[in-house]
């Protein structure tokens, strides 16, 4: 089964919380997780960190990661799109090694993954005439978002009151914890991802888990060290 690149981006200066890619979980880099979910995949070639951070230039380089360094200070500001870091890494990656058509993308505040999440979508991915496959949680509960001062419900309305059993779930994007898609939707829409997708579904406690801050920290901590998830 064809195999791709693994894309992981990792610039400096977090403000939630600082450090953030490289700070401890269990005495180990945040990064050091999403790398060896990546490395531990079947159908990934090869794992690219991109970065702007010596420390996690150096960090990447000791697991095993091709790394680009130093990522670009325009592509590394808070302002910086995901998608321009990403064509910016896709032809360093191009330029040393060979051209791609697809590629499978992590991110590294997403450390608790599904076992085998990432092979699951490349699975589809190389079976289905799809553009991008990426992870979704499940969930059953009703959402709502707000436009100006008036809340409005974007769950869809004949199912808000069923009974969970029977009702059908809303899927909330994680790309950041897998996703294969084409290189195209990148340089044709400047998007992850593309115009016909498949999704693979997970409702497990991983969900819970995207660090930005020290509490999300210790809730990772928790999973963990109590065995929660694997």
């Amino acid at each position: 089964m064809k195999k791709y690149p693994c894309f992981i981006l990792a610039r400096k200066n977090s403000k939630g919380l600082k450090n953030k890619n490289i700070v401890k979980l269990l005495k180990k880099p945040l990064i050091y997780y999403t790398v060896k979910f990546a490395k531990s995949s079947k159908l990934v070639s090869k794992v690219i960190v991109s970065t702007d951070d010596n420390r996690i230039s150096n960090i990447a380089k000791k697991l095993g990661c091709y790394v680009i360094y130093p990522r670009p200070k325009k592509l590394s500001n808070d302002s910086a799109k995901s998608e321009d870091a990403l064509i910016h890494a896709i032809n360093n990656y191009e330029a040393n090694f060979d051209k791609i058509s697809a590629f499978s993308y992590l991110q590294i505040t997403e450390p608790l993954r599904p076992k085998n999440i990432l092979d699951k979508c490349i699975k589809v991915f190389n079976k289905k005439k799809c553009d991008s496959v990426f992870a979704a949680f499940k969930t059953h509960k009703n959402y709502w978002i707000k436009d100006k001062k008036n809340y409005f419900r974007i769950s869809p309305k004949k199912q808000s009151f069923l009974p969970r059993q029977i009702k059908s779930p809303v899927l909330r994007e994680d790309t950041g914890v897998a996703l294969i898609t084409k290189k195209e939707n990148l340089y044709k829409y400047k998007s992850r991802l593309g115009r016909k997708i498949e999704i693979i579904e997970y409702d497990s406690f991983h969900g819970l888990v995207d660090i930005h801050t020290s509490k999300d920290l210790k809730l990772a901590k928790i999973l963990l060290k109590n065995k929660i998830i694997n």
